[in-house]
């Protein structure tokens, strides 16, 4: 009876804190949706009534707007689709050193941005079965968390270890580290971390992605601090020979 009442102890403790992370979810989307909608409806206001100083600006301010909104509802589309288990993944047999290299490719222009370092030198050749797109989405999410979050100047690194029967894929930064008490949360939905770390543009979803794609897989994310700053960690089951 005493370990029945502890396993529903730590239930309804469970279920308390995936209310709150939902309530949290929503507060957070309904501000980052009027944030650009707001935005949006003052320089379409603006240009209709001909005060637009710059509407060439007006125009690219616009479609960056309507791009954070599609991002943003294309990350609750996935995870609504994680949530409900009805992600479908299409497995196929791919190199990691392939993957790696395509996913720095495409984060190398928001690196630059932030004046950050991308490095990708220790990444074996290990094969996996995945999904090359929802692997691609993982390891993107990954890359960009870590680049909003590491000043300028810093390095990203990117790195692949074999284990036995399984692969480590690793994105360590330079952000300062994860205060302890957050660690257990970073892969909540809607998480956004203390004041200790800057909060990026979103509503804190790119996370929660990672961890439903992953254990989708029959992996697991993990996170830990390292020095200077912290070290995500997706661990996969090798391809079999």
């Amino acid at each position: 009876m005493a370990a029945t009442g502890a396993r529903l102890a730590a239930s309804r403790d469970r279920e308390r804190a995936l209310e709150e992370s939902r309530r949290e979810l929503v507060a957070w989307i309904s501000h980052d949706l009027r944030t650009p909608l707001a935005g949006l409806r003052a320089m379409t206001e603006a240009l209709e009534d001909g005060v637009a100083a710059d509407p060439e600006r007006y125009f690219r301010q616009m479609r960056t707007e309507v791009g954070r909104l599609n991002d943003m509802v294309g990350d609750l589309f996935e995870l609504s689709r994680i949530h409900a288990g009805a992600l479908t993944l299409s497995l196929a047999r791919i190199s990691l050193y392939d993957l790696v290299g395509d996913a720095l490719a495409g984060a190398a222009p928001l690196a630059h941005e932030h004046g950050v370092h991308l490095v990708g030198g220790r990444v074996e050749a290990v094969p996996v079965e995945v999904d090359g797109k929802e692997m691609s989405r993982v390891l993107g999410n990954l890359l960009v968390n870590a680049i909003r979050r590491t000043p300028a100047d810093g390095t990203v690194e990117v790195a692949v270890e074999r284990r036995a029967r399984a692969v480590v894929l690793s994105v360590s930064d330079g952000c300062g580290g994860i205060p302890v008490q957050d660690l257990p949360r970073v892969f909540d939905t809607g998480w956004r971390g203390t004041h200790a770390r800057t909060p990026p543009a979103g509503a804190g979803l790119g996370l929660a992605i990672v961890r439903g794609i992953v254990e989708a897989h029959q992996g697991r994310a993990a996170v830990r601090n390292v020095t200077g700053g912290c070290r995500f960690e997706v661990t996969l089951p090798t391809a079999e020979a």
